[in-house]
């Protein structure tokens, strides 16, 4: 992470690592972050995490939970958050399609957004065994999510190429590296984002873009179920009612997602 940051402009890696710090916290809201291990997982030195965070938790935009000294989001994140209406207007215009959508696919359904090169769960419908690894804030990276590879199969070729070989970026490694590359080409073959027991053993999650005024993804919404319960004669079918769900949204709503995307 910091071999990003030492080629940002002199003067701004400081709020280039306060970012990445918020992100962070916002990735773990419940759990928290002792100051040593959120240091280590943004590649600062444990002085420079602390002077952050420290100005961070004086302003109230995070805080030491007193039960174990853990750092969490503070109040003054919401209170900012509330100068983005239309986010929120949003995610309370889909969460009725998720609810309909939860009892009728009988699993999780999900609401993603487009977070420049990641993506971020804003609300979540539901419950199943075995439990995702998602939950609203989950944020991740494009191609680690199915959420984000429906959108990035729905981009431009240009676009999906900035994405698919970044420039200088090394190819990943390890079991959840080859769980991602094998939801990508199974996506592109079905059409979908589609992820069958590749990340979390017994769980399929299948996934459709949805697209503003210029018909670009800048959304995508899914189901999460056991895989016992999703067999391969039913997942062209979730995925037509999940599309025809996208396509309801995008007609009802078309107003607000055009201030949405001009927002993001």
């Amino acid at each position: 992470m910091l071999k990003n940051l030492k080629k940002a402009p002199s003067g701004t890696q400081t709020i280039l690592r306060t970012v990445q710090l918020l992100k962070a916290v916002a990735e773990r809201k419940e759990i928290g972050w002792r100051l040593t291990d959120l240091a280590a997982h943004c590649g600062l030195e444990k002085s420079t995490a602390y002077r952050i965070v420290a100005g961070l938790a004086s302003q109230r935009v995070l805080r030491q939970r007193p039960r174990d000294r853990r750092y969490v989001a503070g109040p003054l994140l919401y209170e900012l958050s509330l100068a983005l209406p239309t986010h929120d207007a949003f995610k309370q215009a889909v969460h009725t399609h998720l609810l309909d959508l939860t009892r009728r696919l009988n699993g999780i359904a999900v609401l993603y957004l487009l977070a420049g090169n990641e993506t971020v769960c804003i609300d979540r419908v539901g419950e199943t065994s075995p439990p995702p690894l998602t939950g609203i804030g989950t944020r991740r990276p494009l191609l680690q999510s199915t959420f984000g590879m429906s959108m990035l199969l729905a981009m431009p070729k240009a676009r999906q190429k900035e994405f698919l070989q970044p420039a200088g970026a090394k190819p990943s490694s390890g079991d959840r590296a080859a769980g991602y590359r094998r939801i990508l080409q199974r996506s592109r073959r079905y059409g979908f984002g589609l992820n069958i027991d590749d990340i979390v053993p017994a769980l399929t999650t299948v996934a459709v873009p949805v697209f503003d005024q210029n018909g670009f993804p800048f959304a995508s919404i899914g189901i999460m179920a056991p895989t016992r319960d999703v067999p391969e004669s039913r997942l062209a079918s979730i995925a037509k009612i999940l599309n025809e769900r996208v396509r309801r949204l995008e007609t009802e709503h078309s107003e607000l997602i055009v201030e949405l995307s001009q927002a993001m």
